[in-house]
């Protein structure tokens, strides 16, 4: 046992402290304290994360697509600066400890929004509840007892003003020109405020279940994680699946630059759609450790800057998007209706298939873009394949974990095998098992199967 660790009078409640009445006494912040405010900011930070994961599909605007995916990620890492400090404290979040379901319980219903307008609304208030509640802590810190705790905030406030700009600018002309938008996000304000208020007025040891919670006007949210997630079609037509072209990439009619080694930029600018599909798992696993989350909104905002990457590469060239087509992530399916193995082997198929077979591409697709003096497409490929190899990395980590959610006991080299052989099924490329197997030791061999090569001769 570490004897420095021992429950000693860190641990203790100030009522079971010998302690002389004193004008002293409640006005400083001890360690505990400090633990117990920074545990309401954490999980309020990763709902917050949670939240604008699950509604990334829901809206319309690739780049407002961007701008959630960046947003889930900067409150992932805010909670991760708040849960370290966490740990050096006398108090502590489990590593697989939930929400607390009064919290979550709210923070849900707050985001079961009719409408993007809505919920940027819900958002708007909680951002800056979240807010209010980090400058009241800093100011009760000890600047100098409390110093790490006080750089961590102060690490966290960097982000704030982009925040609360980029979200004031969705409510503050959300509905100028409809009306009935308009009147209905003023609904649904009140309605929030009654959430909240709700929430606030709760005990520590409320249900969630039996709180007289305000009621809810009958609709269909539009969000979180729609069942076919929201498109500007104009701007981004969708690929509608052929048969005749299994392997990735390889239908023409995708791109007008299927013959070309720029296809390269193309296939990051879909990317988006692999971004989509993470939400639905960064939303619905439960109860993994926290490291899970941290490192899958990490992985979630590198697919969406991979994307944006493409997007910007193929505008500099004089590309317009309308002349691809792209992938929606959404499964075609809610959240409650996708069977549990759909999250594992979404999972194992993205970092053990994808992303390990996008390697060969993209180097040589880098090698050869310096040969033709393209340096910042030489060096776009590079910063891709430097997150994906982490990727890799985290596929082997948390792929068995959430197979063991579902009672499956495999190992990460089972496991990329079984990835390996169902991609291999869906492309019918082997007439037996032992077949199937056989190619799926054979990397490069399965890659070739899997996906298209691109002409890296023509630029």
């Amino acid at each position: 046992m570490n004897e420095h660790r021992a429950v000693n009078v860190l641990d203790q409640d100030d009522s079971e402290i010998k302690m002389k009445a004193s004008h002293q006494q409640g006005r400083y912040l001890r360690p505990k304290d400090t633990a117990k405010l920074l545990s309401s900011l954490f999980w309020q930070e990763m709902e917050l994360s949670r939240m604008a994961f699950g509604w990334l599909p829901g809206v319309k605007e690739i780049e407002t697509k961007g701008q959630m995916g960046r947003l889930g990620y900067v409150h992932s890492q805010h909670a991760k600066h708040v849960f370290d400090r966490i740990a050096e404290l006398p108090g502590s979040v489990g590593d697989r400890q939930g929400t607390p379901a009064l919290l979550r319980e709210a923070y849900e219903r707050m985001s079961l929004a009719p409408s993007e307008a809505a919920f940027f609304v819900s958002y708007a208030f909680l951002l800056g509840r979240l807010y209010e509640e980090y400058e009241q802590l800093q100011l009760r810190l000890d600047p100098l007892l409390d110093a790490p705790t006080f750089d961590k905030l102060r690490y966290i406030l960097i982000d704030r003003q982009d925040m609360m700009n980029f979200v004031h600018a969705q409510v503050q002309f959300a509905g100028t020109d409809d009306p009935d938008l308009t009147e209905a996000c003023n609904q649904w304000s009140s309605y929030i405020r009654d959430v909240w208020h709700a929430y606030r007025q709760s005990s520590d040891g409320s249900d969630a279940e039996q709180m007289a919670w305000p009621q809810m006007s009958d609709f269909e949210p539009a969000g979180p994680l729609p069942s076919d997630s929201a498109w500007n079609e104009e701007r981004f037509p969708i690929y509608k699946q052929n048969s005749a072209f299994k392997m990735a990439y390889s239908d023409p009619s995708m791109s007008p630059l299927n013959d070309s080694i720029k296809q390269m930029h193309y296939i990051n600018s879909t990317e988006i759609g692999a971004a989509e599909t993470l939400c639905y798992l960064y939303y619905g696993a439960q109860n993994m450790p926290k490291a899970f989350y941290f490192d899958l909104a990490r992985h979630l905002w590198d697919e969406i800057r991979h994307s944006q990457m493409g997007f910007r590469r193929l505008q500099q060239m004089g590309y317009a998007t309308h002349e691809f087509k792209y992938f929606k992530g959404s499964p075609g399916k809610g959240l409650k209706e996708l069977a549990n193995e759909w999250f594992p082997n979404m999972y194992s198929s993205l970092t053990m298939v994808a992303e390990p077979c996008s390697f060969i591409k993209k180097r040589k697709s880098a090698e050869q873009f310096w040969e033709f003096g393209d340096a910042l497409s030489a060096i776009q490929c590079e910063f891709d394949m430097v997150d994906e190899r982490m990727h890799v990395d985290f596929g082997k980590t948390w792929g068995p974990e959430l197979y063991k959610q579902i009672n499956h006991i495999v190992t990460a080299a089972e496991m990329s095998e079984r990835a390996r052989i169902n991609r291999i099924e869906e492309l019918g490329a082997a007439a037996t098992p032992d077949e199937a197997k056989k190619i799926a030791k054979n990397f490069p061999g399965f890659c070739g199967l899997s996906t298209i090569e691109l002409n890296y001769k023509r630029y």
